[in-house]
């Protein structure tokens, strides 16, 4: 499947060993991918409830529909502190009410899997792999949607120091959906990226979980609604 979108695992290897990220930009037909997983996405976005963020819910349960949350503060999920503002969807990875998403999930998974070097099939079976794919859209709407400058250290260190890749497929374009901030990433050098100019919708946007990344506040002087189709999107399955 990598094959067929021209991606190169070795390339984002080194690339990630060297600078701490990979932008990459797979063959001409990942493009029309990404654009129908983002429509996918939306038609999705119009039609799931909103539930509370402490709500818990199993893997299994994304079969009957996807799972919208909010997540606002200091205090979600595991590991680190920082302070967010987004809203995020839980997929069925596999699920045939919107196809082009989930081939885009499967996209990603195989990247991390290969780069990981584990089994192809692993995440699919949680209670067999201890993992599970979360596979999921985050949406930063417009009117100051952020996540602070962070490094990831719950899973590098249960990685025992290994590379924790983040795979994300951009699944807005700065200038369009939204204007002002987007995801940012400083490499190993120090340079700071704003990975919404330098890749953006038709690419993916490799890293190590190690290095400083977040996103800086999109269209803060728009007024905020959470119904908004707009804003920044990214898909992720880690």
């Amino acid at each position: 499947m990598l094959t067929a979108f021209a991606i190169d695992i070795g390339q984002i290897e080194r690339d990630v060993s060297s600078t701490g990220l990979s932008i990459v930009r797979p063959a001409e037909t990942f493009l029309p991918l990404c654009e129908a997983a983002r429509g996918d996405y939306l038609a999705a976005f119009k039609a799931a409830r909103v539930e509370p963020p402490k709500k818990a819910f199993r893997p299994s349960d994304l079969v009957a529909g996807p799972w919208r949350k909010f997540a606002i503060g200091s205090k979600n999920g595991v590991g680190e502190s920082y302070a967010q503002l987004l809203q995020t969807m839980y997929f069925d990875p596999t699920g045939s009410s919107h196809p082009s998403l989930s081939r885009l999930f499967e996209v990603i998974i195989a990247v991390r899997n290969q780069l990981m070097k584990v089994a192809p099939d692993f995440g699919s079976d949680p209670p067999r792999h201890g993992y599970w794919n979360a596979s999921r859209v985050h949406h930063y709407p417009r009117g100051g949607g952020f996540m602070m400058i962070h490094c990831d250290t719950y899973f590098p260190v249960r990685l025992g120091g290994l590379p924790f890749y983040q795979v994300m497929a951009p699944l807005s374009t700065k200038g369009l959906d939204f204007s002002e901030g987007g995801g940012i990433i400083v490499n190993r050098q120090g340079e700071r990226l704003n990975t919404d100019e330098v890749a953006g919708l038709g690419s993916l946007v490799v890293f190590d979980g190690r290095v400083q990344h977040g996103v800086e506040d999109v269209d803060p002087h728009e007024i905020m609604r959470f119904d908004d189709e707009g804003g920044r999107l990214a898909a992720f399955a880690n």
